[in-house]
Order: structure tokens, then sequence, then C-alpha cells
């Protein structure tokens, strides 16, 4: 009975393990002028940046990384910055929805972007 105490305790204790038990954000919320800025030293980590989904629609300020023919863009008051693809959003129908994309920083001939990890209406 004793093993099977311990060998239960040893089964949640290393489930548990993956839990983040400190509250840490898994990653930083901020603006897409930040992003654009501190681009080259936020390259390769987790951001998330809340704005308008513009789809395909983006403005001219808006520099295109490149990086494929389907990437979109969303904006906020400072600035507008492109993701890779779509991040599962309809660029036409989307288009104006608020949204948080939570993606990885990236550049592509100096230009920046993210790569969408996950994406998320915001009501």
């Amino acid at each position: 009975m004793l093993r099977v105490c311990m060998l239960l305790s040893l089964l949640f204790i290393s489930s548990c393990a993956s839990l983040q038990v400190n509250g840490e954000a898994r990653f930083r919320l901020l603006t897409a002028g930040a992003v654009l800025k501190s681009c080259s030293s936020l390259a390769g980590k987790v951001v998330a940046v809340e704005g308008t989904y513009m789809g395909w629609n983006c403005s001219k300020e808006c520099r295109h990384p490149g990086v494929t023919r389907s990437d979109s863009c969303i904006v906020d008051s400072t600035g507008c910055i492109y993701i890779s693809g779509t991040g599962g959003l309809d660029p036409v129908i989307d288009r104006g929805k608020r949204v948080r994309v939570e993606g990885i920083v990236s550049l592509n001939r100096g230009v920046c972007y993210l790569k969408p990890v996950r994406v998320d209406e915001l009501r």
C-alpha cells in the first residue's frame, strides 16, 4: 500500500511540474510600434500585439516582409505590422476585427513581422 501511495504521489508531482506556478506570462504585450522599434532585440521572442486586423488591406506605411503572398497585417495607434499568413483569420470577412496576435518576432530582408502562434478575437 505504501508503494502505491508513493507511486501516486510521484505521478501527481511530475504531472504538475509543467504548470506555471509563479504566474509569469508566456509573452509580452507590446504595441506594433514598440515591436518595430526593437525588432532586432526581440527577434525570436514571443510577443503579443493587440490591434485591428486589416487582412490584405494594409497601408503603404506598413512595410511588407515578402514572406508569403498571403501575409496580412494588424494596426494599432502606434503603427502597422505584418503577420506571416493570415493567422487563421479570413483576410476579407474578418477585416476590421479587434484581435490579439501572439507571435514570434522575425526579420526578413530588414523588415519586421510576426509569425503567429495564436490569434484571438477581442470583444
